[in-house]
């Protein structure tokens, strides 16, 4: 200690030569390198520079840039490499960020707040090992993946962690065994080269669930499971004539995905190991209660050692579904394509279901701005089967108008009719939806352009047009997403905040909390319940201002203010990005799963869902637990970690077939029936935490039986050991 405190003092006085280039409070704060030094050993700093300049100058220092505004550029450096950095003649000025005054976001938080942090050092909170996703497949299927990215590498950087990679949109190669189309990329150089220039969102996700962390300092921004293995498939959503949208993602996505899901799971088994696989993707064409052709899929594909974890929602805030309960009357709403002031068009597309056995009739109507009707299509019934379409003139425009009826769905026999309007003047006009049923209680969600990535809403007023108290508006109940919101197989996640404010990489304060405050649901968090009335989501996990890996292929300028990090790797830039979504919350919980999975792989998809159902918290915020907002509250990595502990121990055990325990579950009094009379009979009672809450002996000359009273332990899963005769026999029960 003596030696480094001399060394200390030798590094400051050695840097006197050059004090004339820092600023008054750097040269106090160098007197005290606490108030410097991050926790990595690095330092930041404005500098001024001369045109003489060059990042390649600076890295001589080890020193990285993080941005520039004309000659004063923030950067970051080591500490230690202070006067060397100081020598250099192209410095002109320093002024060093004194660190108990700076605010710097941590992926950390959410570590914290979900307990992973507590896994992944599991041995020192009372763990049996340290918990990484060692041993199990993490599957990311989405779009936007940069293989190469550097948080996809093993902690050392020699190794890629993504053994297969699924282009499913891709010509460029062979398709995988059993699979007609897209690429599959199987060896590593092949991966690493295969990159998706199909936006950021995959690698923002897969970072979450399973990144490294490798080349940001001390692996600052490394996921929940950094040690999993990693099989991305990038969807093949669009296809020559239509895009990635509400109508796209239908009729394209559902395939794929589904087919991605079976592709991740065939890997997994055919390398003996369990799987979780994310989805953070959704829409809104569907019945919303777990019937969907889709849905129905996922429950034959989940099982032991095969999970599913999907985003339940961004829809929160937005009013787009639409419910009435009729009874011979009519209701009206104003269908509205949301940022229609931003567009010269306008596009719906919304979808809606009947109750059972029932039917309703849609009219559509187009009304200007002054409550003139221009045009009006007839009635259609939703008993009809069959596509009506219409293209109506008036006042000059064409207004075009699909209705697709299905009068008894074949899944859940509930009427269906899927409504797809286009009108040309959004300062003109507007979109009117009006619905009669005899006893049908329909809901209908919109989902904005048929052929856009944009959103829908049902709206009461609209500018000068209102009808307030006399049409139905809108609300955000029983919105959360098909795909990765209303499965009974998935684990549905909803976003809360873990923080509400970062600072970016240009010093700049980026302050969202009038929208979530730390521990706050995030308001665009999608709610439930589902149709067929079960909470969802399931659990909820950070996702608002999530750091996280992007694809640095498709960086965009309205990413810079939300860049946090950036950093080289193999001669290449890295970028570590702030987002938010379901998106971003569903990976925190897909990575959690991997670590639980790791510590008992043979868990089922049910037991993960109600161990992280059973663990979760609640906060000052959550209110009653279960609901639909939260869902059973906050997710808890420790807990569901440690009780996926005890599930492997109690499993593990195998019943002695001479000797009966019983009841099992019990409730105060075990019995056991040897078969045999025992003499000296001493045993043990031990929780699934391998803490022992009972002993006792037991000398009976005179019957078979014994009996243990076990009212005094709490209820839970045990292990019972009996030592008779020098043999050892084990079981597990249930105490209720």
């Amino acid at each position: 200690m003596k030696n480094l405190f001399v060394l200390a003092l030798l590094f400051v006085s050695n840097a006197l030569f050059s004090q004339s280039k820092l600023s008054p409070q750097s040269q106090l704060a160098v007197a005290d390198s606490a108030l410097l030094v991050l926790n990595d050993g690095n330092c930041r700093a404005l500098v001024m520079v001369n045109n003489q300049a060059t990042e390649q100058i600076l890295e001589t220092c080890q020193t990285l840039v993080h941005s520039k505004a004309g000659l004063i550029w923030s950067v970051q450096f080591p500490f230690h490499r202070l006067n060397d950095l100081l020598a250099l003649t192209c410095i002109q000025y320093m002024d060093i960020a004194h660190i108990n005054n700076s605010f710097r976001a941590k992926n950390d938080i959410e570590r914290q707040l979900t307990g992973v942090d507590k896994v992944q050092t599991g041995t020192a909170n009372g763990l049996a090992s340290d918990y990484s996703g060692k041993g199990v497949v993490v599957g990311i299927v989405d779009i936007g993946f940069q293989n190469n990215h550097p948080t996809f590498y093993n902690s050392k950087g020699t190794k890629t962690r993504v053994v297969r990679y699924w282009a499913q949109a891709s010509k460029n190669g062979l398709a995988p065994l059993g699979f007609n189309y897209g690429t599959e990329y199987r060896d590593s150089t092949s991966i690493l080269m295969g990159n998706d220039r199909d936006g950021v969102h995959g690698t923002h996700v897969a970072g979450i669930a399973a990144g490294s962390g490798l080349s940001t300092p001390n692996a600052r921004y490394r996921g929940m499971a950094p040690d999993a293995e990693l099989v991305f498939v990038s969807i093949k959503y669009a296809n020559d004539t239509l895009g990635g949208s509400a109508l796209g993602d239908y009729v394209i996505a559902n395939p794929g995905i589904i087919d991605a899901y079976q592709y991740i799971f065939n890997y997994a088994q055919s390398v003996g190991k369990p799987a979780v696989i994310n989805l953070s993707w959704g829409m809104h064409t569907g019945p919303h209660d777990g019937s969907s052709l889709f849905d129905k899929a996922t429950e034959q594909l989940i099982g032991k050692g095969k999970v599913l974890v999907g985003a339940n929602g961004n829809e929160g805030d937005n009013p787009m579904h639409w419910t009435h309960s009729f009874s011979g009357d009519t209701a009206s709403t104003i269908m509205v394509e949301n940022g229609r002031h931003e567009r010269k068009t306008e596009n719906v597309y919304a979808d809606f279901w009947g109750s059972k056995n029932t039917a309703f009739k849609v009219r559509i109507r187009i009304l200007d701005t002054n409550n003139n009707l221009i045009v009006a299509t007839p009635f259609v019934n939703s008993n009809s089967n069959k596509l009506h379409g219409f293209s109506l003139s008036g006042d000059t425009s064409v207004f075009k108008i699909s209705m697709a009826c299905d009068s008894n769905n074949i899944l859940n026999q509930k009427p269906n009719m899927t409504i797809v309007v286009n009108q040309p003047k959004t300062k003109k006009y507007c979109i009117v939806m009006d619905m009669y049923s005899v006893n049908s209680t329909v809901h209908g969600w919109n989902s904005g352009a048929a052929r856009g990535w944009t959103s829908g809403s049902f709206r009461d007023k609209v500018g000068k047009l209102d009808y307030i108290g006399k049409f139905i508006n809108g609300n955000s109940d029983n919105t959360c997403g098909e795909n990765g919101g209303t499965s009974n197989a998935v684990i549905s996640v909803g976003a809360m905040a873990a923080r509400s404010a970062f600072v970016n990489i240009q010093g700049k304060l980026m302050n969202d909390s009038s929208y979530a405050l730390p521990g706050q649901i995030a308001k665009f968090s999608s709610r439930g319940p589902t149709i067929d009335g079960r909470i969802k989501p399931d659990v909820s996990a950070p996702g608002y201002n999530v750091p996280s890996a992007i694809n640095n292929l498709e960086m965009e300028g309205w990413m810079t203010d939300r860049t946090l990090l950036k950093t080289g790797f193999r001669g290449d830039t890295s970028y570590w990005v702030a987002l938010s979504g379901t998106s971003m919350a569903s990976p925190h919980v897909c990575g959690i799963v991997a670590l639980m999975l790791e510590a008992n792989p043979n868990m089922t998809a049910t037991q993960v869902k109600a161990v992280l159902q059973q663990t979760a918290n609640a906060n000052s915020f959550t209110g009653t637990l279960p609901n639909n907002t939260y869902g059973y509250g906050i997710v808890n990595a420790f807990e569901a970690v440690k009780k996926a502990v005890q599930m492997a121990g109690v499993n593990s055990l195998n019943n002695s077939s001479d000797i009966n325990v019983y009841p099992n579950p019990a409730e105060n009094q075990l019995s056991i029936d040897f078969g045999f009379i025992p003499t000296d009979v001493n045993y043990t009672i031990v929780a699934a935490d391998g803490k022992q809450v009972l002993k006792g002996d037991h000398n009976n000359a005179g019957g078979s039986q014994m009996l243990i009273d076990i009212s005094v332990i709490e209820s839970g899963f045990y292990v019972l050991t009996v030592e008779q005769g020098g043999q050892f026999y084990a079981f597990k029960f249930l105490k209720r």
